[in-house]
């Protein structure tokens, strides 16, 4: 009968495993996400082995392990439980690298439209807040006051002399 038991905890899905090893510790499902710092939802769906409500493989096989430590029990054993009861994860993978993939390629004309965006939105502002140029005046119309030891005086600017053409 001990035989039946063990070929029986060998089918065992591993959120089945996580939730017998949980209850058998005595811990609740609050005390286990508070101590991984998970949400309780995340851990009643990787006790009840809904996957697609946590993103990402990776993700989901980080928090079995974690959760094995956690209860003590062979987290290799665990994930390659993971692997036999969920083989779909290698074409789920290879639809998200086609997804990422295809982003990827229609990117570059969002980057140069992007660019392209930004630089007229600048200009724009630029041209906005620019202060219109003061009037060119007239040569010697232009004058400095200057304090000097004999009290300010007015001195007329003169213009640049202007090259030969």
């Amino acid at each position: 009968m001990a035989q039946e038991d063990t070929s029986s905890t060998d089918q065992r899905s591993p959120g089945a495993m996580l939730r017998a090893a949980r209850e058998s510790a005595g811990m609740s499902v609050e005390q286990v996400a508070d101590r991984l710092h998970l949400l309780q939802s995340v851990v009643n769906s990787l006790e009840k082995d809904c996957y697609d409500r946590i993103r990402g493989e990776t993700f989901v096989r980080g928090y079995l392990r974690n959760y094995a430590r956690l209860l003590g029990i062979d987290a290799d054993e665990v994930l390659s439980r993971l692997r036999v009861t969920s083989p779909a994860g290698k074409t789920e993978k290879r639809a998200s690298v086609a997804k990422r993939d295809r982003w990827r390629g229609a990117s570059g004309a969002g980057r140069v439209g992007m660019v392209l965006a930004l630089l007229a939105v600048s200009a724009l502002f630029l041209f906005q807040n620019r202060e219109p140029q003061a009037a060119v005046r007239e040569p010697g119309t232009a004058a400095v006051t200057v304090d000097t030891a004999s009290g300010p005086q007015v001195v007329p600017l003169l213009a640049p002399p202007r090259a030969a053409p």
